[in-house]
């Protein structure tokens, strides 16, 4: 769990969001890359797989951010659950 960000037990506050923040780099440097593969398709047809994975991939970093900032919203529901 934690190669992916995901032990929560073992995170504070501050790191979710400092994960969050990371993820989102990763997005933007695979949104990023995947432009240059769609230009390397127009030279050869073999970038589209790779195109396609890239998107994948930046999905997927997606989704950690949504289950990690669901973590928030839950630690956050607790402290007003117990006041």
């Amino acid at each position: 769990m934690e190669k992916f960000g995901l032990d929560f037990d073992s995170y504070a506050e501050n790191d979710l969001r400092r994960r969050n923040i990371n993820s989102a780099k990763e997005i933007a440097g695979s949104l990023a890359g995947s432009k240059l593969y769609s230009f390397g398709s127009l030279l050869s047809g073999s970038a589209n797989e790779t195109f396609s994975l890239e998107l994948a991939r930046a999905q997927v970093e997606q989704n950690f951010i949504l289950i990690r900032q669901n973590e928030e919203i839950i630690r956050l529901l607790k402290k007003i659950a117990e006041q």
